[in-house]
């Protein structure tokens, strides 16, 4: 059993940092020692620090003010049409509540998106969307959800561009320390999958081995992030592609 690829150098800042984090958290709740990954789990954890602190320095920004307005907006715009949407499912009308019954659907499976961090929820809300429209277009413009939509939409696009302009910014920035702990993350990241995965392939058989399962919470992790660098990449191209028109 394989731990996914991932192509370390492609994530932004944010993206690897809570990439890593997760990292942590997983080894964490598996147990290094039960990993056999001590002498490992050792020196990551040394980096890890140096990334968190370098990560927290790079991230101090004139665009973070704005960036958490912007968030706040689209947190409340969510919940203004979860609001609307469980207004809807008292509805006199029936036919109307039955609609929102069907809208309802679709949010409850994608669950509390405002505690997701800015990126991930970026991501999420691009797909609730493309869930919503066109599918159940005719159900959201009959609730009167559209504008809702229409705003959710143009907040993410906007948290997506400013944040791609802090990258930006904090690239041009960034310092030395943050590329080296990188760089020596990234050698330490492949050491901990080839262990892994070495350890699941010879004892991966034994009662209660923890390998079968840190692999597939790592898998996972990594789907949901290489997603979210495909959307970015897209949504890239599409803006490229309409400046050349």
């Amino acid at each position: 059993m394989k731990i996914n690829k991932i192509h370390l150098t492609h994530l932004h800042n944010d993206e690897y940092w809570q990439f890593i984090t997760r990292l942590n958290d997983h080894i964490e709740a598996a147990g290094a020692a039960a990993l056999k990954i001590e002498a490992l789990n050792t020196r990551f954890v040394e980096l890890y620090g140096q990334l968190d602190s370098a990560y927290k320095k790079i991230t101090a920004s004139v665009l973070s003010a704005e960036i958490d307005a912007a968030d706040h907006a689209r947190d409340e715009t969510f919940r203004g049409m979860k609001d609307a949407v469980s207004a809807a499912l008292r509805h006199f009308n029936p036919e109307a509540r039955e609609m929102a019954r069907r809208v309802s659907i679709v949010l409850d499976s994608y669950g509390d998106i405002t505690q997701l961090g800015k990126s991930a929820q970026t991501a999420a809300l691009t797909n609730l969307i493309g869930d919503l429209i066109p599918k159940h277009s005719a159900d959201c413009k009959a609730l009167g959800l559209s504008s809702w939509i229409a705003e959710l939409e143009r907040l993410n696009v906007a948290i997506e561009l400013l944040m791609e302009a802090r990258f930006d910014e904090t690239t041009a920035r960034t310092s030395l320390p943050m590329r080296e702990v990188r760089l020596a993350m990234d050698a330490l990241y492949g050491e901990i999958v080839f262990r892994i995965e070495s350890l699941q392939e010879v004892f991966g058989g034994e009662p209660d081995a923890p390998w079968k399962a840190f692999i597939e919470a790592m898998n996972t992790i990594i789907d949901y992030t290489n997603n979210i660098v495909a959307q970015r990449k897209g949504r890239a191209a599409a803006e490229k592609a309409k400046e050349n028109e």
